[in-house]
């Protein structure tokens, strides 16, 4: 068997899943040494271990057998490799727009050309990461388009059109304005739970533009004690991380639609997960979530499932 290759994927595929060794081990029943040693490639998992290592990671049982036994198939993490061009370009443009973007912070309309340039690559960079994710056979539930053509072309014509555009104040602050009118949500109060703190840092700086009220939660246990300890009725909506320490967002679900309370029990929950696949968004649905949105957020996206929700309670 192709111990080495074997062992990349898993680590590859475990950190993907945000999961340390430790984790993959008490799922699989067997010590983080043993994860350490499969994915140094000193050793490899029991033929018996493959099916839960494949659910748990994500794949199905024959993508890992590919990569232990099929000489003539080369590694799927190699195409991901090579394909590191694509993925360094928009990074570069990313990397020194900021950095202008820095440097002219007092002009206007260059910081907007370099501003919209960071928005074009970040989109960019993330369809070649959902490309990459093809090619480990795992299929992203992004809408984001998988072409095939020439996405630098694609890439540099949309830059060049976005440095002519002139930049039209008036209309962009009118159309701002129509904007936050439109997700206005003054007099609602959500809580949010995300164990990162600056995960939590650039949620509370986009929910600030609607006028909602909102609390934190570090962890799923954490987020259901806020819900018990709060009145009936004190939080109209959960914007919930899935993998969180002490207890995850599926498990902290699965216990806010069990309380006895009915109305807190039936709080809205809106999953905001990297974990954008189409068995993870089972998942979460399964456990009683109401919606699912992916990160990087998408804020229309996310606002719009908001406002399904929050009119409702209004």
């Amino acid at each position: 068997m192709k111990q080495s290759t074997l062992g990349s994927l898993i680590r590859a595929l475990r950190i993907q899943n945000q999961m340390t060794q430790a984790q993959l081990g008490e799922k699989l029943n067997v010590t983080d040494k043993a994860v350490s040693k499969w994915e140094r490639g000193l050793s490899y998992p029991d033929i018996a271990l493959f099916p839960g290592l494949a659910d748990t990671l994500g794949v199905s049982v024959s993508d890992l057998l590919k990569e232990c036994v099929d000489e003539d198939q080369p590694s799927r993490l190699l195409q991901i490799f090579e394909m590191s061009h694509d993925l360094r370009t928009p990074l570069h443009i990313i990397l020194g727009c900021a950095e202008l973007a820095e440097n002219h912070s007092d002009d206007k309309e260059l910081l907007t050309r370099y501003l919209n340039s960071i928005r074009i690559s970040g989109d960019y960079l993330l369809r070649a990461i959902n490309r990459a994710m093809l090619v480990t056979g795992r299929d992203p539930m992004s809408d984001t388009e998988n072409e095939t053509s020439d996405e630098t072309a694609d890439l540099e014509s949309s830059l060049r059109k976005s440095a002519d555009r002139k930049n039209h104040s008036a209309d962009t602050a009118n159309a701002r304005e129509q904007w936050l009118r439109e997700y206005d949500f003054s007099g609602k109060r959500i809580l949010v739970a995300e164990d990162m703190e600056l995960n939590r840092e650039i949620i509370r700086e986009f929910l600030k533009q609607t006028g909602v009220s909102m609390d934190f939660a570090e962890d799923g246990q954490v987020c259901l004690d806020r819900v018990l300890a709060a009145p009936a009725g004190y939080y109209d909506l959960i914007l919930m991380d899935v993998m969180m320490p002490n207890m995850d967002g599926i498990e902290a679900t699965r216990k806010i639609r069990g309380l006895s309370d009915p109305e807190k029990a039936s709080i809205p929950i809106i999953a905001v997960t990297a974990n954008v696949y189409e068995k993870d968004k089972n998942i979460a649905m399964e456990a009683g979530m109401d919606a699912f949105t992916e990160k990087p957020i998408f804020v229309e996206r996310l606002f719009d499932k908001m406002k399904v929700f929050l009119q409702k309670k209004a």
